[in-house]
C-alpha cells in the first residue's frame, strides 16, 4: 500500500503459520485463526481488530496485477458513495471491498458474492459504486488463471513467478 500513498493498518487474518510469518515480517498485524473458518470470518476478525474505523478497504491477496494507481482510484470513489465493490471478471466474486463497518453490511464472500454484496447494501440503504479496473478483477483461482498471469505483459515478481511456474 506503500505506492498508493497509503498509511494503513494492515491485518492478515489466517491459521497458516507460514503466512503468519511472512505478514509478521512485511510489518502486518497477524491475526492466528484457530482454524479456517472462510473468509467472511476472516474479514470480520480483521475488522473488529481495527476497532472502530470509519471505512475499511478489504483486499485479498490473489490480486497479481493489482496496482497502486487502481488503489487510489478505490480510495476516490469511496469519497462518493458509502461502499465501493470491485467485482471478479466473471461478476460472481468480490475482489475489494471498500465499507463502513458501522453500518451493518452483511458480508458475503461464498458463491455469488459480487452480487450478494451488491443486494446487502442495497437491504442496509448504502450507495454502491462499481469499480473494474483490470488488476481489480483478475484473480488467481485455477491453473489457467496462472496461464493467464504469465502471459502478462505486466513485469511484477506474480508475474515473473508466473512464468517460471509454467514453463
Amino acid at each position: 500500500m506503500g505506492e498508493a500513498g497509503l498509511i494503513a493498518k494492515t491485518h492478515v487474518v489466517t491459521s497458516d503459520p507460514r503466512m503468519l510469518r511472512l505478514a509478521a515480517g512485511s510489518g502486518a498485524r497477524q491475526l492466528k485463526e484457530t482454524g479456517d473458518k472462510g473468509v467472511n470470518a476472516a474479514v470480520e476478525a480483521g475488522v473488529r481488530a481495527l476497532g472502530s474505523p470509519s471505512r475499511v478497504m478489504v483486499l485479498p491477496s490473489d490480486l497479481a496485477l493489482l496496482r497502486a494507481s487502481e488503489v487510489k482510484r478505490l480510495i476516490l470513489l469511496s469519497g462518493l458513495v458509502e461502499v465501493v465493490i470491485a467485482p471478479s471478471a466473471s461478476f460472481n466474486g468480490t475482489n475489494a471491498l471498500v465499507f463502513p463497518p458501522k453500518a451493518g453490511l452483511a458480508l458475503s464472500y461464498d458463491r455469488d458474492s459480487f452480487w450478494n454484496h451488491i443486494r446487502a447494501s442495497g437491504r442496509a440503504g448504502l450507495s454502491v459504486g462499481v469499480s473494474s479496473e483490470p488488476g481489480l478483477t483478475f484473480d488467481l483461482d485455477s491453473p489457467e488463471d496462472l496461464h493467464v498471469l504469465a502471459r502478462s505483459r505486466s513485469r511484477n515478481p506474480a508475474v515473473e513467478f508466473a512464468r517460471r511456474a509454467v514453463r
